[in-house]
């Protein structure tokens, strides 16, 4: 049924789907980047980055900076926990083959800390009380290590029964390996995790083949007429309300 808000209808559930008896839920993962929070819109680009490099006699592209920068996301993160912006840019530098002083990454990765921490979306904490208030488990599955959250992170993190990211999981958002091991942590059968996110691949297509039961967010959006291969919802309180 759908839930009538302020923008329209906010759930829709009309998809097709072999009826089964369902497991009742346990557990809503929330996804985090354009879910639970934003990124602020003045965040450090990588042209910046390639021009103050240069500004110490150390020559590349911006598009070398985001390649490398996708890297350490995807083969660096799953190996161990990145600790800060520090962490994360030597890191960075080092797959380039640039040699970069340690003073000129500190004065890069204070860029990052001051105007790229995430804002959250007014209705993260509250959803995430109701989905508590359920008696439901909720956790974060991610891309993002902890420390970009910023001073998001300050009223996210407490809220949450647990972070999984690659660190805690050992393979990247993305790779089937990874929400069969958020599964396993959980202790939980996979129909028993409800999870919503903005991305149809590795928040919706993935989950559903690992057994989970996806919803995809599209925020803001009036859903009457909305055709999608997986329930919808316009925000997350909506979604919870449907839980």
């Amino acid at each position: 049924m759908p839930i009538d808000g302020e923008g329209g209808v906010g759930w829709r559930s009309d998809w097709k789907e072999p009826t089964i008896c369902r497991m009742k839920t346990q557990v809503i993962a929330f996804d985090v980047h354009n879910t639970l929070a934003r990124f602020a819109p003045d965040r450090v680009r990588a042209i910046e980055v390639q021009d103050v490099l240069a500004r110490f006699g150390v020559e590349t592209s911006y598009q070398s900076l985001e390649a490398a920068r996708q890297f350490v996301f995807f083969f660096d993160t799953p190996k161990r926990e990145i600790h800060g912006y520090v962490d994360f840019l030597a890191l960075q530098f080092s797959h380039m083959g640039l040699r970069v002083n340690l003073d000129v990454i500190e004065s890069i990765a204070a860029m990052y800390d001051k105007r790229d921490s995430m804002v959250l979306f007014d209705d993260a904490l509250p959803a995430i009380e109701a989905a508590k208030a359920k008696g439901l488990r909720v956790v974060a599955f991610t891309t993002l290590p902890k420390f970009m959250l910023g001073r998001a992170g300050d009223a996210l993190l407490p809220a949450l029964d647990d972070w999984f990211d690659a660190s805690s999981t050992g393979f990247a958002k993305g790779d089937p390996r990874y929400y069969r091991s958020i599964t396993n942590k959980l202790h939980a059968q996979p129909e028993a995790i409800r999870c919503i996110g903005d991305d149809p691949v590795c928040d919706c297509l993935l989950p559903r083949r690992a057994g989970w039961r996806p919803a995809l967010l599209l925020r803001d959006t009036d859903l009457t007429n909305a055709v999608a291969d997986y329930p919808c919802a316009n925000s997350l309180t909506a979604f919870i309300e449907s839980v």
